[in-house]
């Protein structure tokens, strides 16, 4: 009988294995765990999450139940199933696809993608597993793995726990809240602080220089430093001499490594973004002959180590020119990583920096995101890198994803982040990007095609739509829905909490409604009211016009420069007037009266008529003198004189114009006199309307309520809010309507691309379904279609091994390669290129992107192997790395076992089968054996 422990106590037992105090987040998880609840822990590289997955091995191990550990890469897998074997004996299994190591344990160990596979085709193994690790998980983003990961977690049976460990990211919670609705209730836990502190360090003018302490205090600034060179880009060019004396300015690594040495700052991994960089950093630092390794009982372990590697190895392959370099550099305490890297020389690297024997390793930015090489220092050699589109600054992630490999746990009170000097980086940017907001995890899912037929239900696929529509990128996509959707939810709540009815307890809402209908049918027949006066002034207006041609006021300009004084001007108050001249108070200019004033014309409009060929009146002086305004002209000159004035303006050729306007006044009376008189009315009956509006309104009883505008403001608030809702419920719809319709589009496009190959027919599956549905491949399509029409036909294994490593290789690289293939093969690779033509043109009819076909510029090395040439032969003809050819080997070897299992299912005798087994046999010798086994066996070399 299972003795019954308390959770107490489970944490105690468990605690005895680990040399330090479990941290509260830690234990917080374990608790969650052990309440049978899925958690999520997102915190700093080296805080300790994986005590939290372990627990989870321990606990299910405990229970008797099965257990499934899966991490992103194969060299992860292999490093966890060592670690796990140490502990639990013949109890750890390992699937990677190249390795199945006792697959029926308790506690397996795999490659995310093994997973993704197993929840396809046999999904039934996972009845017994209580328990899954994803380790981690911000995977998710990586282009390659993280659709595999989306998969995994969609697929996976509800009734299995997760335990999610992910380095700190800015959108955690939101990736929580996903695995949260696609598989079952996942709760985040999250640890910002580092075990070990980090410690900022700029290395400027030969020193090392403390920017921000370990208690994250910035205590330096050198904002005017770095950047020479693109500032003086900037400012017109640079001259070569300029060039060389600013690049000669960056610090060597020899000088860095000897002031970190001088610190006690050792061991370090000195990050770079070339491999070519990594291996000529190492090896000018060898040159300069600095000495790291100076105990010689620390030279004798790493010969030691370094020796039983070698004995590993057939003679020719310990002359290889990178395991030479490897061994030449680790003898001195140094070495490089990088992933075209033979991957027993990468073990040899990792087991001499992880035992202290290597003081400093020049790597690639891949190795911080995988093996577990902790180190009292980092130095980000750049800060910029090729993201396969353009040169670009570092991200806060990458940076801090780099920087979170300083500080060893129990060995360092800090780590040490450095940062060197560059005339192309502002100081400023490096600190921009070091203590930047780290960036949000998004979805790198894409769908494919043996994806859909594993999943496809005739004839629509709703399977499939569920796994697009439970995808983290369309949890992400439909971001926007959730929000419109919360607003919508929001609004509601705020149209709740606002006050309904009428305040002071009287009939509801009703009454200020009958008022706000009253004071809006006031208001507008008061607007009625005042546009019918408008009407009416305009119609009088219309009864002023002039039966002549009135003058334009630039008429009237051009005219009074000239105008002699005592000239006759007709106005449309004063009738005929006499001009006497400009005056002093501005205006138009002073004017004689026929009520013997003297006026002042402001304005052009004041003039009517302005006559023609008349002669100008003859004016006293003392008229003439005039200079303001008279109100009686018989203060300027006697009566007699204007008399006299007025008497000879009679005798001059004027029209009759006030005789004129009376006649033409009176047609156009007659003319408008319904209209008038219909206006009057209308105005007369617009005044009694509000009248009666004004007193009804005045008598409501709403209209003297103290708190009338409160009741107002409600309502107009409701409106306001309620007219928001609708609009947003509105673009919900729509934007739901969009999703759907573009999922709907997608999975119409994949299966218009399988029925145009035959997989799918009418929506049904075919007899060829199943040999793409086994195919885990990008270019799945492409191989089987090869296999449907026969191009691997009266091939030997070679040749078949050399047809598969042409789409195993995955570099976009160029590169030199002087093998030449025989004709048979160039003419099966021009039928492949038709092919795939083929496809491409399908696809992309289709709105899709999902083949990528096989890379044109790598051949003939995997027929060499299969022919018994050795590595180093190969390598003189391809210029490429051991690793690189190594890498490419092993994925060959995967997806020439991938095909050769869908045969033994779908198509037994099919003669491909037999020659795929006889080319893995061909592949699988020397050099790449031993690469498949590295991380299985247990690592050489004395502690």
């Amino acid at each position: 009988m299972t003795e019954t422990l308390s959770v107490q106590e489970i944490i105690e037992q468990f605690a005895v294995f680990y040399p330090f105090t479990f941290d509260r987040f830690q234990i917080e998880a374990i608790e969650t765990f052990l309440a049978g609840e899925s958690v999520m822990i997102a915190a700093p590289t080296g805080t300790g999450k994986t005590v939290v997955a372990e627990f989870g091995v321990y606990e299910s191990f405990r229970r008797g139940s099965r257990v499934m550990y899966t991490t992103p890469i194969k060299a992860l897998s292999n490093q966890k199933f060592r670690d796990l074997r140490a502990i639990y004996g013949d109890n750890v299994g390992l699937l990677t696809g190249d390795v199945t190591e006792n697959p029926d344990a308790l506690i397996l160990v795999m490659t995310t993608e093994v997973l993704r596979n197993m929840l396809l085709q046999t999904p039934w193994e996972l009845d017994s597993v209580d328990c899954i690790i994803f380790d981690e998980i911000h995977y998710l983003a990586d282009p390659e793995r993280g659709t595999t990961w989306e998969e995994s977690i969609i697929l996976c049976p509800e009734h299995v726990q997760l335990i999610c460990l992910s380095a700190t990211v800015s959108n955690a919670q939101e990736i929580a809240d996903w695995i949260s609705r696609t598989h079952r209730p996942i709760r985040l836990i999250t640890h910002d602080e580092r075990a070990v502190p980090l410690a900022l360090y700029y290395f400027y003018d030969h020193k090392l220089r403390l920017v921000i302490d370990h208690h994250g205090v910035q205590v330096n600034d050198f904002s005017r430093v770095g950047g020479e060179i693109r500032r003086q880009i900037a400012r017109g060019g640079l001259t070569a001499e300029q060039r060389r004396q600013a690049e000669e300015a960056e610090p060597p690594p020899w000088e860095i490594v000897q002031a970190l040495a001088a610190e006690n700052m050792l061991p370090a991994i000195y990050f770079l973004f070339s491999r070519r960089d990594c291996e000529d950093y190492a090896q000018r630092l060898a040159m300069m002959r600095v000495n790291l390794v100076r105990e010689r009982s620390i030279r004798a372990r790493i010969e030691q180590v370094v020796e039983t590697f070698l004995s590993g190895m057939r003679p020719e392959d310990r002359e290889l020119a990178q395991v030479q370099t490897i061994v030449s550099l680790a003898r001195q305490g140094i070495g490089f990583h990088h992933a075209g890297l033979l991957p027993v020389l990468k073990q040899l690297v990792e087991v001499l920096f992880s035992r202290g024997l290597m003081k400093v390793v020049f790597a690639t930015d891949t190795l911080a995101l995988g093996v577990n090489m902790p180190a009292r220092t980092v130095v980000i050699g750049r800060m910029t890198k090729w993201d396969g589109r353009r040169r670009r600054l570092l991200t806060p992630n990458e940076f801090q994803q780099m920087a979170g490999r300083a500080g060893r746990r129990g060995m360092d009170e800090r780590g040490n982040v450095v940062v060197p000097y560059s005339p192309w980086i502002p100081f400023r940017e490096v600190l921009e990007v070091a203590t930047g907001e780290l960036e949000p995890v998004r979805s790198a899912f894409t769908v494919r095609y043996n994806t859909v037929l594993n999943l496809w239900d005739p004839p629509r696929g709703e399977r499939v739509r569920h796994l697009l529509l439970e995808s983290l990128a369309q949890y992400q996509a439909a971001q926007r829905v959730r929000q419109l959707e919360d607003d919508i939810v929001a609004i509601g709540e705020q149209i709740e909490q606002i006050p309904r009815g009428c305040l002071i307890g009287l009939d509801g809402d009703e009454l200020l409604y009958e008022y706000r209908k009253l004071v809006a049918s006031l208001n507008a027949a008061r607007g009625q009211e005042r546009r019918a006066i408008q009407e009416l002034k305009a119609l009088k207006a219309d009864l002023d016009e002039r039966p002549w041609a009135v003058p334009t006021r630039p008429v009237l300009r051009r005219a009074f420069k000239t105008l002699p004084l005592g000239y006759p001007l007709h106005t449309r108050e004063r009738g005929w007037v006499v001009y006497i001249g400009r005056g002093l108070q501005g205006g138009i200019g002073l004017v004689l009266t026929r009520a013997h004033a003297v006026e002042l014309l402001t304005e052009y409009r004041q003039i009517d008529y302005l006559p023609v060929g008349i002669a100008p009146l003859e004016l006293p002086e003392a008229l003439l003198a005039a200079e303001h305004p008279v109100e009686d002209a018989r203060r300027l000159v006697s009566e007699a004189e204007l008399e006299r004035i007025w008497q000879e303006f009679e005798r001059l050729e004027l029209p009759d114009l006030e005789s004129m306007i009376k006649a033409h006044r009176a047609s156009l009376e007659e003319r408008f006199a319904h209209q008038r008189a219909r206006i009057e009315d209308k105005v007369q009956r617009l005044r009694e309307e509000v009248h009666e509006l004004a007193q009804a309104r005045h008598r409501h009883p709403c209209h003297s309520c103290p708190r009338r505008k409160e009741h107002q403001g409600y309502l107009a608030t409701i409106a306001s809010l309620e007219q928001r809702r609708a609009a947003l419920e509105q673009q919900l719809s729509r934007e739901v309507a969009n999703e759907e319709r573009r999922v709907r589009e997608l999975i119409r496009g994949i299966r218009q691309v399988l029925e145009y190959f035959g997989y799918l027919h009418h929506g049904y599956p075919t007899a060829k379904a199943d040999t793409l549905a086994e195919v885990f491949d990008t270019n799945g399509l492409v191989i089987c279609e090869m296999i449907d029409r026969d191009f691997f036909k009266n091939l030997d294994p070679a040749d078949t091994a050399e047809i598969f490593s042409w789409f195993a290789f995955d570099r976009d690289a160029r590169f030199a390669n002087s093998f030449v293939l025989p004709t048979r093969l160039v003419l099966l690779r021009r039928r492949i290129d038709s092919l795939e033509q083929e496809i491409f043109e399908v696809e992309r009819r289709n709105g899709l992107f999902l083949t990528t076909g096989y890379s044109s510029g790598f051949y003939g090395a995997m027929r060499a192997w299969c022919h018994g040439e050795t590595m180093a032969r190969i390598l003189e003809q391809i210029e490429l790395s051991e690793g690189d050819i190594v890498m490419t080997f092993n994925k060959t070897l995967d997806l020439m076992r991938q095909v050769r299992e869908m045969l033994e299912h779908v198509m037994p005798e099919h003669p491909l089968r037999a020659n795929l087994e006889a080319a893995e046999t061909l592949v699988r010798r020397d050099i790449i054996e031993q690469s498949l086994l590295i991380g299985v066996l247990p690592v050489p070399g004395p502690e």
